[in-house]
């Protein structure tokens, strides 16, 4: 199958089986969404969006369904996938591309902490004062699924682990093994490579929306399966989040999922070795 790779969004993106058109299309595609989503870009439409903090705006068709795509990922996951924790992670030090963070002798700041409503109806959109949005993780995701969509037949997309195929395909698991993905997606979340440190503190940016601070979890990695990639980012996010409960937690939305804690020992949930008994098929 034929491949190709480039930089997006602060990782790699891989493409199999796309056209020499198509992936010209991805490509642009994953590119206008970082210019549009980024941070870390002047002039993003997420930095206009925050920088309006406490008033209305009018945004784009495309952020305002993105956002409608986050807020339901904070309904779903209890509020433990929260769009709102861009603040806290400026609190942290993340605040430029993570490819430029370092050491940094100062320590984290204050934390904001606490969930705060942000409103958005159709194109209107209004973040609350001290709030900042960090759309990033449901941005990658549903890139992927969009640019899946461009093959024309069976093929795969990949950004920075997240994987997204339409016919199978063997995926290299974190830790150790693979399994055959017959459709959907496989999404993974954890804190072993986007980590910086504050005054000798160890950071990382999956913050825990009630303390806005990064979160302890007893995880390094954690794998989830979904019908798309958005969903499949979504559960793996929510399952590490909630720590020791989350293997039970993607257990009782029927979401399979794998585990991997600090010292590199490997834990599935019921609902992934019941996939795992012919091929995991995320549906």
């Amino acid at each position: 199958m034929t491949q190709v790779r480039f930089e997006a969004m602060g990782c790699e993106i891989v493409v199999g089986g796309a056209s020499v058109g198509s992936q010209d299309e991805i490509q642009r595609l994953f590119h206008s969404r970082d210019r549009c989503f980024s941070r870390f870009i002047d002039g993003s439409e997420l930095n206009r969006v925050n920088a309006a903090a406490g008033r209305p705006i009018v945004v784009s068709p495309l952020f305002a369904d993105t956002l409608q795509v986050a807020l339901r990922a904070c309904r779903e996951t209890d509020g433990l996938v929260d769009p709102g924790l861009g603040a806290a992670l400026l609190a942290a030090g993340y605040d430029r591309d993570f490819a430029l963070l370092g050491g940094d002798p100062r320590p984290p700041r204050p934390a904001p902490a606490g969930r705060r409503p942000i409103f958005a109806l159709g194109r209107v959109v209004r973040v609350p004062a001290g709030v900042q949005l960090d759309l990033n993780g449901v941005v990658k995701a549903i890139a992927v699924d969009d640019a899946l969509a461009l093959l024309a037949g069976e093929g795969f997309v990949s950004a920075g682990g997240d994987i997204a195929v339409r016919g199978e395909l063997t995926v290299t698991l974190p830790g150790a093994g693979a399994v055959a993905l017959q459709r959907g997606a496989l999404a993974t979340s954890g804190t072993t490579k986007r980590r910086w440190s504050r005054a000798g503190e160890p950071q990382h940016h999956l913050m825990d929306p009630r303390s806005g601070r990064p979160v302890d979890s007893p995880w390094s990695l954690v794998t989830a399966c979904g019908a798309t990639c958005v969903a499949a980012d979504i559960a793996a996010k929510a399952g590490f989040l909630a720590g020791s409960d989350g293997p039970a937690w993607l257990d009782a939305r029927g979401i399979p999922a794998r585990f991997l804690d600090r010292d590199g020992a490997i834990r599935t949930n019921r609902a992934w070795d019941r996939n795992l008994r012919t091929a995991v098929a995320c549906t």
